[in-house]
C-alpha cells in the first residue's frame, strides 16, 4: 500500500505553509528552481507511472512535462534553471537511464553511457552529474563530466548509498547509508577527485521515516544534514468476534 503525500512550501520555521498538490495526486522529491519561482517534483496516481511535474512556488496548476506513458523520476534543475535532468524509470522492456530536458524547446536527450543509472544530481558549477547504479540497494556512485562526455565509477560503498546531495561548494557529495544492517543510519561523503568514502557520523535510534521510495535525506545550504524521522505510534487491538 502506498503512503499518500502532498507537496507544500513554508518558511524555514514552518510558518506560512502553502499546499501545492492535492489528492489523488501523490508527490515526492520536490526541487526548487535556482531562481526560487518554481518547484519540480515527481508525481503519480494509483495505477499510473511516476511522472515529472513543475508547479509555481506560489501555487497554481502543476504542469506535466512529458505527457506519455513512460515513467520518470528524480527531476533536478541545471544551475542556470534552463534544463532538468531526470531518471527514466525502467519497465519490463527497458532499463533506467539519465535524460536532460531543455525547458525552452522541450527537447529531451539521453546522456550517453547512462544505461543502468538513476537518481542524477547536477553539480552547483554545472560541470558534473552524479548518479547511482539502479538496484534494490544502490552501492555505487558514478560521475559524469560534461566537458569530456565520460562516466567514471566514482565511489563504492557496500553498505549502501541513498539520496546523494552535492555540497553547496561542489567539492563533496554527501549521502546516507540507511540499510547497513544495524538500523543505525550513517551519513558519509566523498570528495571530487578522490574515491575514498569519509564516514561523518551516525545517529543511534534515529528511526528514519521511510516511504515507498526509501528514507529521504538532504543538506541545508550551510551543509547541515537533514533527514525525516518517524515519530508515529502504533497500537495493538484485540477483537472478540462471535460468528453465527
Amino acid at each position: 500500500m502506498r503512503r499518500t503525500s502532498r507537496e507544500s512550501v513554508s518558511r524555514v520555521d514552518g510558518t506560512g505553509k502553502l499546499q501545492l498538490t492535492y489528492p489523488p495526486q501523490q508527490a515526492a522529491l520536490p526541487r526548487w528552481s535556482p531562481d526560487g519561482t518554481k518547484i519540480a517534483f515527481m508525481s503519480a496516481q494509483m495505477g499510473k507511472p511516476w511522472k515529472i511535474f513543475v508547479v509555481p512556488a506560489q501555487g497554481g496548476t502543476p504542469e506535466e512535462l512529458l505527457p506519455q506513458d513512460a515513467a520518470e523520476g528524480d527531476p533536478v534543475w541545471s544551475p542556470d534553471g534552463s534544463r532538468l535532468v531526470f531518471s527514466r524509470i525502467p519497465d519490463t522492456t527497458n532499463e533506467s537511464d539519465i535524460r536532460v530536458m531543455d525547458l525552452n524547446t522541450r527537447q529531451v536527450s539521453v546522456i550517453p553511457g547512462s544505461a543502468g543509472l538513476f537518481s542524477p544530481r547536477w553539480s552547483p558549477d554545472g560541470r558534473f552529474l552524479v548518479s547511482m547504479n539502479f538496484a534494490r540497494r544502490s552501492t555505487k556512485l558514478y560521475l559524469y563530466e560534461f566537458e569530456t562526455g565520460t562516466w567514471t565509477e566514482w565511489a563504492n560503498d557496500p553498505n549502501g548509498i541513498s539520496y546523494p546531495t552535492w555540497s553547496s561548494d561542489g567539492k563533496f557529495v554527501h549521502y546516507a547509508n540507511v540499510y547497513s544492517g544495524t538500523n543505525i543510519p550513517s551519513y558519509n561523503r566523498v570528495k571530487v577527485g578522490s574515491k575514498a568514502v569519509q564516514r561523518l557520523f551516525s545517529i543511534p535510534n534515529a528511526n528514519p521515516y521511510a516511504t515507498n521510495i526509501g528514507p529521504w535525506t538532504g543538506l541545508t545550504p550551510d551543509g547541515s544534514m537533514m533527514y525525516t524521522r518517524d515519530v508515529s505510534s502504533q497500537n495493538g487491538y484485540q477483537l472478540d468476534v462471535e460468528f453465527p
